[in-house]
């Protein structure tokens, strides 16, 4: 489950939320490739997605982007909002048309007392965006390029940009967002994932990659012999 989503997935629970009109909330349909939020605009929503794909990049000095997450229905996007952030630190960019509905954050935390297994999913949520940004550091600094790879693909496995398929599953994305992703150049993901091929660690397709998640955590970490 992504660290996006709230422990309390109850319909009942939520939509009282998302309906009561204290909450000032609104729900908005986005088409593919529209840009939810930029970085350095204010900080002053969460984000629930019904339908469709929200990918977030960090935006480099320069410019370029670097893929950090991948949301889907059922994900709340911006949750770091609620530490409140004068403005965004990433930009977010709609892959397939989605319905979102748009919390603003102050009501929203005024809210949490009338619905505390909510609180719970926050708490929880904030901890493991916390965890994430360690484990990612560390990834920086102790992996190289093919461990960061397979643990990039192990992660979004379970993000919206993956589906069930035989045999593990099929993530739809593309050479230049894994190199994003990764933060590497493009050709160097083309390489490393030749080599995972021929390993026959995956198979590729036309902005597709398939392969079974458990098969490349023992490849990561084989048993002790």
């Amino acid at each position: 489950m992504s660290d996006s989503a709230m422990v309390d997935s109850s319909p009942s629970t939520l939509e009282a939320l998302l309906e009561d009109p204290s909450l000032g909330a609104k729900t908005l349909m986005y088409r593919s490739a529209a840009v939810l939020y930029e970085a350095g605009s204010p900080a002053e929503h969460l984000y629930y997605i019904h339908e469709g794909q929200i990918r977030l990049y960090q935006v480099g000095p320069r410019g370029e982007d670097r893929l950090v997450e991948i949301y889907g229905p059922g994900n709340w996007c911006c949750i770091e909002a609620l530490a409140n952030p004068a403005s965004h630190p990433h930009r977010a960019v709609v892959i397939s048309r989605a319905k979102i509905t748009l919390v603003p954050t102050d009501p929203f935390l005024k809210l949490l007392s009338q619905y505390p297994s909510l609180v719970v999913g926050v708490i929880r949520c904030l901890a493991g965006k916390v965890q994430s940004a360690r484990d990612e550091a560390g990834r920086l600094v102790f992996d190289d390029c093919d461990g960061r790879l397979l643990k990039t693909l192990i992660r979004f496995s379970d993000s919206a940009a993956a589906s069930p398929a035989p045999g593990g599953v099929d993530l739809h994305i593309t050479h230049r967002q894994l190199a994003e992703a990764v933060g590497v150049a493009r050709e160097t993901i083309s390489l490393a994932l030749t080599q995972f091929r021929r390993r026959q660690l995956l198979r590729t397709g036309r902005n597709r990659l398939s392969f079974d998640p458990d098969q490349l955590r023992r490849y990561l970490n084989p048993p002790a012999a």
